[in-house]
């Protein structure tokens, strides 16, 4: 039987749930780990979708299509389960905040970070559609912002194109105020319904709320349908080309690049046609009426009845008013002119706020109406630069000071682990139960229990490391004793010395501590390093000063090697050849 509100813990499919990231009409999206560990998104198709089989051969068509996509901006897909009594969808772990969270956290988006989310997204979709895929779900929170750009997840609600016998009559799948107002009227799905979920998505980060208000659903769609935008407060270059962008017309939409163009023109402050726009009211009954100039649709507006657009005069002509007949008013909810042609296509059950409103079939599912996505963790991002600068200051030490090299290196690991441990475990804490007062004083009350955890865990990689340590230099102690290998001029029974001993003793030091950093359940080890160098040595600058310290303090120990200076064994007694 299919499990939905999967707790911590809990196995799915080869991997295990760690926390909730999201829940909607189509299913619920987790935070899980695979085998090695490996933190991914796994989105658990609902009950009554994931026993349709209708559902589940799209979702493998869909993964199968996504699975040979490779983008930047587009999260991969690594894995699907549709055979299963438990469908689900595994994808990568993109590491960042939701749009959705960003701007109710940071408000709108500025002029140039819009023209840089409408390009970043724009590409993503083109690269989805040219693999033959809609999305047909784009919204802000299915878009994360990452230090990279804006990158497209959750593709669980995706349709493969011209994949028309696998879509039942009125189903329709979606979220209000981003589903292009076509697929109301039955038409097809397309790529220019995601562009009009694009253009909607673009509209909502530059305003900081839903293009087309909230509400009861009925509501919204029929402002979506009815072309009614919400962009009050924009530059008119931006209002009027989001408003042409989000026309219900597929036809008479602005193009994606005029409106990126429109974007970057106002983001660079160039000046706006729409200065010097003269108002004119124009007949709504008039066959064709051709608005020149960017704001033509931004202008539009009800006033006593009639509608009025701005259109710049042609030139040496005077300003004329045109008045035509009342606008026919937007249908109101549950209104018999919004349904009557398709009352299927309106899911979800009558209420006090949706007269109406016909009741979804049993099995079919409902409009994707997503909650805002709980507490995510900061991403603990990689410094192969420190890191390998570290590698090699260990193996520099090491040529010098094995011993001390050693013991240094394994505190360090220790330390790292469980920092590790306790970070991981505060931000898991804050997934499950949210942000709370006391966490940070849990955080500090825990550490010694994190240490604890810490030793034990590096315990596997500390036996592995040091069998293969002691084998290596059993190895070239009997070598450099039966005399196959001369690797020092020390004579027989004295202390072995010179720069090929510094550097055997180097690359055994370096081989232990890489055999614990990669070795049994060391993955905990590589992010608590990384969560310490965030802290100390934080950004690029912290990075660069690590990296410079690092490797100038290898380069003091090379010259020490190179110049002859004997090793120093301390703790441990010095070492002495054998006797032949």
């Amino acid at each position: 039987m299919e499990r939905i509100g999967l707790a911590p813990g809990t196995p799915i499919g080869g991997y295990t749930i760690v926390a909730p990231l999201g829940q909607g009409g189509m299913g619920a999206v987790y935070r899980a780990v695979d085998d090695g560990g490996g933190a991914v998104a796994l989105k658990l198709l609902h009950p009554d979708v994931g026993a349709d089989p209708v559902a589940r051969a799209r979702l493998t068509r869909e993964a199968a299509a996504l699975q040979r996509l490779r983008h930047p901006a587009v999260a991969r897909v690594l894995d699907v389960e549709a055979d299963s009594t438990e469908a689900f969808l595994v994808t990568e772990l993109v590491p960042g905040r939701s749009l959705d969270v960003q701007v109710r956290t940071d408000g709108p988006l500025g002029p140039q970070a819009l023209v840089d989310l409408a390009v970043g997204l724009h590409a993503a979709l083109a690269a989805v559609h040219e693999a033959g895929v809609l999305h047909r779900d784009l919204k802000p929170s299915n878009v994360m912002m990452t230090t990279n750009g804006p990158v497209l997840i959750d593709f669980g609600l995706a349709q493969s194109a011209g994949d028309t016998q696998l879509t039942s009559t009125g189903l329709l799948v979606g979220t209000p105020g981003y589903l292009a107002p076509e697929l109301l009227d039955g038409q097809e799905p397309g790529p220019t319904g995601d562009l009009w979920g694009w253009a909607a998505v673009l509209a909502y980060a530059a305003t900081g709320h839903p293009p087309f208000g909230s509400g009861p659903v009925g509501t919204v769609l029929a402002r979506s349908r009815a072309g009614e935008p919400d962009l009050s407060g924009l530059p008119p270059r931006t209002e009027a080309a989001l408003r042409a962008a989000l026309r219900p017309d597929p036809v008479a939409r602005l193009q994606p690049a005029e409106l990126i163009d429109a974007l970057r023109a106002t983001a660079q402050g160039e000046p706006d046609p729409a200065d010097e726009m003269t108002h004119v009211v124009v007949d709504r009954d008039a066959a064709t009426t051709t608005l020149a100039g960017a704001a033509g649709a931004a202008g539009a507006a009800a006033n006593d009845g009639r509608t009025r657009v701005f259109v710049p005069p042609p030139p040496g002509a005077e300003p004329t008013e045109v008045v035509g007949p009342p606008a026919p008013p937007v249908p109101t909810v549950g209104a018999p002119e919004l349904l009557d042609d398709r009352p299927d296509l309106i899911p979800g059950s009558a209420g006090p706020d949706e007269p109406g409103l016909p009741p979804v079939p049993s099995g079919s599912p409902s409009l994707d109406l997503d909650g805002p996505p709980g507490y995510q963790r900061p991403p603990a991002t990689r410094r192969w630069g420190s890191v390998l600068a570290l590698g090699v200051l260990v193996a520099a030490a090491g040529t010098q000071y094995p011993t001390i090299t050693l013991a240094v290196a394994l505190v360090g690991l220790v330390l790292m682990r469980a920092v590790g441990s306790g970070v991981e475990a505060f931000h898991g804490r804050r997934e499950r139960l949210g942000v709370r007062g006391s966490d940070r004083v849990l955080a500090v009350v825990g550490a010694p229990w994190h240490l604890l955890l810490a030793l034990l865990g590096l315990l596997p990689g500390v036996v592995i490391g040091s069998a293969v340590v002691v084998i290596a230099l059993g190895f070239t102690w009997w070598l450099v004793g039966s005399g196959q290998w001369a690797l020092t001029d020390a004579p027989a029974g004295a202390v072995p010395t010179g720069v090929g001993v510094a550097v055997v003793m180097g690359a055994v030091v370096l081989l232990g501590v890489l055999l614990i950093w990669f070795g049994p359940l060391g993955r905990l080890t590589r992010i608590g390093a990384r969560r310490t160098l965030a802290v100390i040595a934080p950004g690029p600058l912290g990075a660069l000063v690590v990296v410079v310290v690092a490797l100038a303090a290898s380069a003091v120990l090379v010259a020490r090697m190179l110049a002859g200076e004997p090793i120093v064994w301390w703790p441990l007694e010095a070492p002495h050849l054998p006797l032949p």
